[in-house]
């Protein structure tokens, strides 16, 4: 992972040792403590394939949500929530053509593996992000979100920053909060992706996920900590607000249809271009509080 520092602990600083248990941390979140799979001897597709996969899916694209209009995301209504970091997206249907570079630059940064022939078949992919109606959808990263409310084990939850998360350490495959998404934002892992010729691992900072578990939009959260952790050692003391932060998706769109941004940040791209628009989310999460959304129209 990029600058991670040593864990020889007796050489460090207060600072350097705290910077390191955090990331130390960050690493038992997203690769957890089970058995990382071997890529000895497996076959490693080649991005055509993912490519390929993606012009698949786009093909066989869902239907639109009926969307709802909301006001713009404010403060998280959660324990321990933060009172000036709430990240998010909005996605500018007035801009967005459907192409898909999204998805495919989502499977890069978050190494989600290609979908078993028979899930291709039966119209399923393991991809974070799916098109509905033409239009980018993942997780909505609920501020209520009742997925995080039925984990029996505690690895669906929410970080203060408000990004829904997955400890993948945690996970035991109940499904529970797939079955309580209300738009089925989340994918479980019924292969082993390395034993099957399935995965790449195009970024070294995310970890491929093991056969059983859960999977869902994390909005870049790796990005996040390195962007966090990049600024406590440039600008130690200076308030971190995440600015000028993108996801992969954001990146990667060429219309510049997805937004990136802090809710609570005035001065954050994503509250300039909302705040002028007319926002929307799918009706059966209106009430949870998502920190993703949809716009369109000017106000």
């Amino acid at each position: 992972m990029r600058g991670v520092p040593s864990l020889g602990f007796c050489l460090m600083d207060r600072r350097e040792f705290i910077k390191a248990c955090t990331v130390v941390a960050l690493m038992q979140v997203l690769w957890g403590c089970r058995r990382l799979p071997d890529f000895s001897g497996a076959k490693v597709p080649e991005i055509a394939e993912f490519e390929r996969e993606v012009r698949l899916a786009l093909s066989r694209a869902k239907g639109a949500f009926d969307l709802v209009q909301v006001p713009m995301p404010g403060p998280l209504e959660v324990h321990g929530a933060s009172p000036v970091n709430r990240f998010g997206m909005a996605i500018d249907l007035d801009a967005c053509d459907g192409c898909g570079k999204c998805i495919l630059a989502c499977m890069q940064e978050n190494n989600i593996p290609l979908s078993s022939k028979g899930e291709r078949d039966a119209g399923r992919f393991m991809h974070w992000i799916e098109m509905h109606g033409g239009a980018p959808a993942m997780c909505f990263h609920c501020g209520n979100a009742p997925c995080e409310k039925v984990c029996p084990t505690g690895a669906a939850s929410h970080t203060p920053d408000g990004l829904s998360t997955m400890m993948y350490k945690r996970c035991t495959g109940s499904r529970f909060c797939g079955a309580n998404c209300p738009v089925g934002a989340r994918k479980f892992n019924y292969v082993d992706s390395v034993k099957e010729g399935l995965a790449r691992k195009f970024n070294p900072e995310v970890p491929l996920r093991s056969k059983g578990v859960m999977e869902k939009c994390s909005l870049c959260l790796q990005r996040l900590q390195d962007h966090k952790h990049a600024q406590m050692a440039t600008r130690p003391g200076v308030e971190w607000r995440g600015s000028g932060l993108k996801t992969a998706c954001s990146e990667a769109c060429p219309k510049n249809a997805i937004i990136f941004g802090n809710w609570l940040d005035q001065d954050s791209p994503l509250v300039q271009e909302a705040k002028h628009r007319n926002l929307y989310v799918p009706r059966e999460i209106a009430n949870l509080d998502p920190s993703v959304v949809y716009m369109r129209g000017r106000r």
